[in-house]
């Protein structure tokens, strides 16, 4: 079983094609391709005077997803409803009005195993020419410049909570303020993951530790008891801002100077929340975590 469910993040519409087909009409998926490895581009180096190279790492290239599809209806009415509404959600022309950007689109992919997601947007214009009767068929292709599948939702992790998380905290003997809660999250991708923080106070120097790797970031601030601290550790999108009753405060500069911006590693992480000052109303969670996959 396959079954590619396309929502154009504009609109907020979706469309469907599975490979089952239905018993009057659908949009039948015949083939799928570019769901394996994207590729890859080898960065390398050589110093003067050096035979061959050193090899730094290697950069994914997009990911180009092609759907060849059927429309197959009962009336030729039918099969021409259906393809104003493909023109009308693949459509590289439509707007988001929350990002700003034009063409986005959201893709869900199902196999017998698992329902994966992934953003795109259209490569290339969308045009039936192959009608007989009232069936017709195209090619469409989805262009994905972040090539990594994801889990279908993301997941919200407690690390502590005013109501449930981890009811256990360490005391440290020499440290009788600092309280530590712990975690442990495994990544089942196939890449390091980036992670989204919230804060919410009253805290303190909050921190978290990824204690795997020795890596930390700390925000050297107060948070009062109806701040929310938000920190964002994607590659190119790390952010720190606080999020008051009157509106959202870059944080940036109050961050720890050896803090980093920190990934889960593949495998298991020992995640660890501490502040300065502990209460019990103060929470810290990891939002929106999700595994990268580099195929289906």
């Amino acid at each position: 079983m396959q079954k590619l469910e396309v929502i154009n993040l504009g609109l907020n519409e979706n469309l469907v094609f599975n490979n089952t087909g239905g018993e009057i009409e659908d949009i039948l998926l015949s083939h799928i391709e570019g769901l394996g490895h994207p590729g890859a581009t080898s960065q390398k180096s050589q110093g003067v005077a050096q035979d061959g190279s050193n090899a730094e790492d290697a950069l994914l290239d997009n990911r180009v997803i092609k759907a060849d599809i059927t429309i197959r209806t009962k009336n030729r009415e039918s099969l021409y409803e259906l393809r104003r509404k493909i023109y009308r959600i693949i459509n590289p022309k439509t707007y988001n009005k929350t990002t700003g950007k034009r063409g986005e689109l959201l893709l869900y992919y199902t196999n017998d195993y698992k329902k994966y997601r992934i953003y795109a947007r259209v490569e290339d214009s969308v045009d039936f020419n192959s009608r007989f009767l009232n069936h017709d068929k195209t090619t469409i292709s989805f262009l994905c410049v972040q090539p990594y599948f994801l889990d279908e939702k993301g997941t919200d992790i407690d690390i502590k909570s005013v109501s449930g998380g981890l009811s256990f905290p360490l005391v440290l003997p020499s440290h009788f303020a600092l309280v530590s809660f712990y975690k442990e999250i495994e990544n089942k991708g196939d890449i390091e993951a980036p992670i989204q923080i919230e804060y919410t106070g009253p805290a303190l120097n909050p921190r978290v530790t990824n204690e795997t790797t020795g890596e930390y970031i700390q925000v050297n601030m107060e948070i009062a008891e109806k701040e929310k601290l938000v920190i964002n550790t994607a590659e190119g999108k790390e952010t720190v801002n606080l999020i008051t009753p009157n509106g959202t405060k870059d944080v940036y500069n109050n961050i720890d100077l050896k803090s980093t911006f920190f990934k889960l590693i593949i495998g298991k992480n020992l995640i660890k929340y501490s502040s300065d000052a502990e209460t019990s109303k103060d929470s810290v969670r990891i939002i929106d975590y999700t595994n990268k996959y580099v195929g289906v």
